[in-house]
């Protein structure tokens, strides 16, 4: 019997061509079969509804085939449906261009794992937009954020959440510190309510007060 797998990114873990162990096979309808299978990076499930352009069910053919059956790269069937669909990873409205680029990649580096690279494009979020709220010449991040502060563009509490995450230290993605996931957890949340405070909002309230002018 040759192997059926499926060619898509994870769902769950985000893992690009992952690595899926058929499970189940059990028809619809006529024609129509869904298909369970197993990721074996985070070992969820994903379920994909195929249609066969043949006269053969998924099973059978790969027990009649020696070579292994990917059911979205093969012309005898049709995947029609696949889930769970992975969430969309957005950045808060509003967020400058770079800055969200980042910080979608800051999440989605930490769904797969890579807390260091996770922790590394959350500093460079917060750089960016620190640049972008401040037209001082401070070259360091701590600077632009207590200077922030100062003008009132944020409050104690944030840069205060800023120190304790370690979002303003060098340190915090230039030495050889290993993350772990809580940490780099707390780090995204202190940069998304970050973006939220300093751009959503006051765009939010621009665009109140234009309507109501």
């Amino acid at each position: 019997m040759a192997i059926i797998s499926i060619d898509e990114t994870c769902p769950h873990c985000i893992k690009e061509h992952a690595m899926f162990k058929f499970i189940a096979e059990t028809p619809l309808k006529e024609n129509f079969f869904s298909l369970v299978f197993q990721c074996q990076s985070c070992f969820r499930l994903l379920i994909a509804e195929v249609a066969r352009t043949g006269t053969a069910s998924p099973t059978f053919h790969a027990n009649n085939s020696a070579f292994p059956l990917i059911v979205n790269k093969s012309n005898k069937f049709h995947v029609t449906d696949i889930y769970p669909i992975a969430p969309a990873i957005e950045s808060p409205p509003s967020t400058p261009e770079r800055a969200s680029k980042f910080f979608i990649e800051a999440k989605e580096d930490f769904v797969r794992g890579r807390y260091e690279t996770s922790a590394m494009n959350c500093r460079k979020v917060i750089d960016i937009a620190t640049k972008v709220l401040h037209v001082g010449d401070e070259d360091k991040l701590v600077r632009r954020i207590s200077a922030l502060r100062q003008t009132g563009l944020i409050t104690q509490e944030m840069a205060d959440w800023a120190h304790i995450v370690r979002i303003d230290t060098n340190g915090a993605v230039h030495s050889d510190e290993e993350f772990e996931s809580d940490e780099v957890d707390q780090l995204l949340k202190f940069t998304e309510v970050f973006l939220t405070y300093a751009f959503t909002l006051p765009a939010l309230v621009s665009e109140k007060r234009e309507i109501t002018e």
